[in-house]
């Protein structure tokens, strides 16, 4: 990419630089990560829009840093194409991976009360009662978006709304396991493994999640236009900070936290979500997905809280402030995400009874 080039896309944000990345041939790529200079503007481009995203509160740049997020992590887990194994873009992409996680990150945990995170138990059981009381306390814990909106007034388009963003981290969950179990031995890695190849339906092709999850998707007519157009920032924000704590390996403890809420949670959700499928009457194909992780996920949850949660906070009770915070970054971000979708169902609601009436 010639320096003029660089520069004119440079000037209309980080963004258009990477996206341009995609179009550079190997040749190009090593010059860039040569070029510590163009490193450097690229770095600075980064971290006027983080600053403008989260001290400026100015929702256009937030929804650009994660639409730049969202594409390095889009990236990763991604298959390389023969034709590009020469393609070096990591050193590129990880420097603005790192300033951009760092902004988002500080902003997460910068909402969190120390008091309620430090203050934990020491041994592994009484933290795990702790922690359960924690989520269960948590206005995520028991959302009306799934608990009275769903529930009781939920309509096939309600369904569909919430499919589509849940494909912010449904899809990519088995391979988000798989890189997690790296560097772990034991109960514990035998516990995540587990998880896993539940998630590859046990070895039967025709039961792996992943393929559940988009049999659900074509059932409710959510297809990638209707996804995309759809698509909230606050599910955004939800897909990269899972994406980024499964990846980044100093994360790992926030990551047992996170995706200890997230097993916990999925049954009592999945369930709403069951019912108001069936009483609609809609396709059983689309529901087998839902329907399968209400007693999965309820046994991953206790063996996660059992076989991984415990034995960390036993091995080392300064793990438990981690966990605790992953644990409460993902109910914090659940509950923006929540409210933002029940706010668009209510008022989708009030648009067709004002149009009946």
């Amino acid at each position: 990419m010639p320096e003029k080039y660089w520069e004119n896309h440079l000037a209309a944000g980080p963004l258009p630089v990477v996206r341009a990345l995609e179009s550079c041939t190997a040749g190009e790529l090593a010059r860039l990560t040569a070029d510590y200079t163009s490193r450097g503007k690229l770095a600075a481009s980064c971290e006027e829009l983080a600053e403008r995203a989260y001290s400026g509160r100015d929702r256009t740049a937030l929804t650009e840093l994660h639409q730049l997020l969202a594409l390095v992590y889009d990236r990763d887990f991604s298959g390389v194409p023969v034709a590009e194994v020469d393609h070096e873009r990591q050193p590129l992409l990880r420097d603005v991976a790192a300033i951009l996680e760092r902004a988002v990150l500080g902003h997460e945990l910068a909402r969190i009360d120390e008091a309620s995170v430090g203050d934990h138990p020491r041994s592994g059981p009484e933290y795990v009662h702790w922690l359960k009381d924690r989520v269960n306390e948590h206005p995520a814990g028991w959302h009306p978006l799934y608990h009275e909106h769903i529930a009781h007034r939920g309509t096939p388009e309600d369904l569909r709304l919430l499919l589509a963003q849940e494909t912010s981290l449904d899809p990519r969950f088995d391979d988000i396991l798989a890189s997690m179990q790296m560097g772990r031995t034991g109960g514990e890695k035998m516990e995540i493994a587990a998880n896993y190849w539940d998630e590859m339906g046990n070895g039967d092709a025709g039961l792996v999640h992943t393929s559940l999850f988009s049999q659900a998707l074509e059932a409710i007519g959510a297809d990638s236009a209707y996804i995309r157009d759809s698509f909230m920032l606050e599910a955004v924000i939800c897909g990269n900070l899972s994406a980024c704590l499964a990846l980044g390996r100093r994360h790992y403890y926030k990551a047992v936290g996170y995706f200890g809420v997230t097993e916990y949670l999925a049954p009592r959700r999945f369930r709403c979500m069951v019912d108001t499928w069936r009483r609609l009457d809609l396709p059983e194909v689309g529901i087998t997905y839902h329907d399968l992780h209400i007693g999965i996920d309820a046994g991953h949850a206790s063996g996660w809280f059992k076989n991984v949660v415990a034995p960390l906070v036993d091995g080392d009770p300064l793990a438990g402030r981690d966990i605790a915070l992953g644990a409460m970054i993902r109910l914090n971000t659940s509950r923006d995400y929540l409210d933002e979708l029940l706010l668009r169902m209510r008022d989708r609601s009030l648009v067709e009874a004002g149009a009946e009436a």
